[in-house]
């Protein structure tokens, strides 16, 4: 029996985001951060998860975790929505949206699920390529804008998978348009420090997200939220599944915020590695590593970089390999890792370029 008449045509051709699995050593591919929980926090996490009960619904809108965001950022309570990582509450964003006359704009290269969600909604996708320097192009932008009713825009700042910060004047530009909704993607923000959170006075249509997964370490339990003005809160919460997020990951990040002094210095080390990553990188011949505001570096090789991507993995050092064509040609993404996992990386790149 074939089933294909019984599902939308539109999403024939949409390919499900796939992650390959490689043997390696050392993995360096994910943008997750090389250290695992510190010992207090895992104590504290252990403590408070042996005085839970299981049998409950947990809390559907994540009331403690909510709160303590709240005081974190600044902002009221009823401007944050939790989800099930930053990706289900981007999703829900092209769920809500109006569909006539409107389209989902990103810049390319970007994070490849915008798209994904755009079309799992059924709402026109539009790709504007960046300059050669990896920004915004002003006028094409504007250009772009004008032809629908109703934009709604997705800029990962800092971008990935780049790792470079958008001109913040072609960006407040766009966000003084009344026909178009903003969306931040900051969930590289703890390796920046730069932010739109203080436009929100002036921008009603901004919105802004951020994750649990990246400078906190929780990427395995999947936890990220969204700050915007109540009335698009509210529409997200009309769509929004019930418990979308489990009282084991409320707990964990709750405690984790509670904790920022911890999670800061690994930041600090993550910095630190990324700027040696960077210079060393940029002494080697055959390699330009682009400069980065995120916890990886892009660079690009002048030896085909599928022949070096293969090399590394014959060492043991799984790296991101972005193909042998367009704006990413023969480029490859190095996550910042452990000290000594950074200076496993150094040598094996030397090597694979010979």
């Amino acid at each position: 029996m074939d089933l294909q008449h019984l599902f939308r045509p539109d999403l024939k051709d949409l390919t499900a985001y796939q992650v390959n699995a490689v043997s390696h050593q050392i993995k360096l591919d994910a943008n997750e951060s090389p250290f695992d929980l510190p010992d207090p926090i895992r104590q504290q996490i252990s403590d408070t998860i042996s005085k839970l009960s299981f049998h409950h619904y947990p809390d559907t809108t994540a009331d403690q975790l909510r709160g303590t965001l709240a005081r974190y950022l600044n902002v009221p309570e009823d401007w944050l929505v939790i989800g099930n990582g930053s990706d289900e509450l981007l999703a829900y964003l092209a769920q809500i949206f109006g569909r006539q006359k409107a389209a989902v704009l990103f810049p390319t290269p970007t994070f490849s699920m915008y798209r994904i969600f755009a079309q799992t909604a059924g709402i026109p996708t539009i790709g504007l390529p960046l300059n050669d320097s990896f920004d915004l192009n002003a006028s094409l932008w504007q250009q772009t804008l004008d032809r629908q009713q109703r934009n709604l825009v997705f800029f990962a700042y800092p971008n990935n998978p780049t790792g470079n910060l958008y001109d913040a004047g072609v960006v407040g530009d766009i966000l003084s348009r009344r026909d178009t909704l903003v969306v931040m993607d900051e969930a590289y923000y703890e390796f920046s420090g730069q932010t739109f959170l203080e436009q929100f006075t002036d921008h009603k249509n901004l919105v802004i997200t951020r994750t649990f997964s990246k400078a906190y370490g929780l990427a395995s339990l999947r936890c990220g939220y969204l700050v915007a003005h109540p009335d698009l809160i509210n529409e997200i919460n009309k769509i929004r599944l019930p418990y979308n997020l489990n009282q084991f990951t409320q707990i964990c990040a709750t405690i984790a915020l509670q904790h920022r002094d911890l999670i800061a210095s690994a930041v600090a080390a993550i910095l630190r590695g990324r700027e040696q990553i960077y210079e060393s990188l940029g002494k080697i011949d055959g390699i330009h590593p682009f400069p980065t505001e995120a916890n990886f570096v892009l660079f690009r090789t002048q030896k085909p970089a599928d022949l070096v991507h293969t090399s590394l993995i014959d060492q043991g050092i799984l790296i991101r390999h972005f193909g042998a064509s367009g704006p990413l040609a023969n480029c490859l993404r190095v996550t910042i890792g452990t000290d000594s996992q950074n200076q496993r990386f150094l040598p094996a790149i030397r090597q694979a370029l010979r």
